[in-house]
């Protein structure tokens, strides 16, 4: 059993390194890779043997990038990739954690008010080094019930992560903000992960709106993608088989994982997700040498 998509600490999940080591290594996991949000700051403390020791199975270097596609916040996942080129394109062009949480609050603070959305700034209060302000504005917005006729989905009003895909990252949703100068483009993010040595996998296609899914084929024929996230806690069977089927038409490499976030996000356990995502080694046998 892996997984290839988890979070740490450096980001916003809340489990250290070490934590996530000796979860992965209770789980019996073999193969294992952390992906923190536009980070790789967990990797050199696996330098440390000490550290490194706790899990027995293969780990190999990751990434979960943010980006945009018009005007969409999506994320890209790097594998195998040297860590000393990558950390060198970070620091040009990807802001920090916190940087980027401050900047997006500032964006959402000033079309919110822009648009006649009600609301007590005093009261979003959030930690910029592990929290976004997101969770803040939808706690602060949904107490006025003036403000729900802005929401595009009722479920956004109480589900945080609704709130974010399909409200603020969403261009037909009246709460969506333009995030676009957060992040580098889409292009420029695969670009950082080939010249780093390593492979770009588009993270979680189905999590996105509808817009994002209706335009997967062209991202896949119009950017230089190595393969996508076929396997991931949140999908149907249903969307699984048409990734993977999707990979096998279009010679892409697959991948999966559970997008753990320790205590942070619910039904997102390691390696099996809400209880049966337990993805197999064999899904990755086509290009997992190359990162290893």
């Amino acid at each position: 059993m892996i997984d290839i998509h988890t979070h740490t600490i450096y980001s916003d999940g809340s489990f250290s390194v070490k934590e996530l080591l000796k979860e992965a290594e209770s789980k019996k996991l073999t193969l294992l890779s952390i992906t923190d949000h536009n980070t790789i700051s967990a990797y050199y403390e696996l330098k440390d043997s000490n550290i490194r020791c706790l899990f027995t199975g293969n780990i190999i270097s990751g990434i979960e990038i943010t980006t945009t596609y018009k005007g969409e916040t999506i994320e890209v996942l790097g594998y195998g990739f040297d860590l000393d080129i990558m950390q060198k394109f970070l620091n040009d062009y990807v802001l920090t954690f916190e940087k980027k949480q401050l900047k997006e609050y500032e964006l959402i603070k000033s079309q919110y008010k822009k648009i006649g959305v009600i609301f007590d700034e005093n009261n979003i209060v959030f930690n910029p080094k592990i929290e976004s302000s997101r969770g803040s504005f939808l706690k602060e917005i949904k107490r006025y019930p003036e403000n729900y006729k802005y929401f595009l989905k009722k479920e956004s009003i109480t589900l945080e992560n609704s709130f974010t895909r399909n409200e603020v990252y969403n261009p037909k949703s009246k709460l969506y903000v333009d995030e676009t100068s957060l992040f580098p483009s889409l292009e420029k993010v695969i670009v950082m992960i080939h010249k780093s040595g390593g492979l770009a996998f588009l993270a979680h296609p189905f999590v996105y709106s509808h817009n994002i899914v209706n335009e997967l084929i062209n991202i896949i024929e119009n950017y230089s993608l190595d393969g996508l996230e076929c396997f991931y806690t949140m999908f149907t069977k249903d969307q699984t088989n048409y990734l993977v089927n999707l990979c096998n038409d279009k010679k892409l490499f697959k991948s999966g994982g559970s997008d753990f976030h320790g205590t942070r996000k619910s039904n997102h356990n390691l390696g099996i997700g809400s209880g049966n995502l337990k993805i197999e080694e064999s899904i990755v046998t086509d290009w997992i040498n190359k990162c290893l």
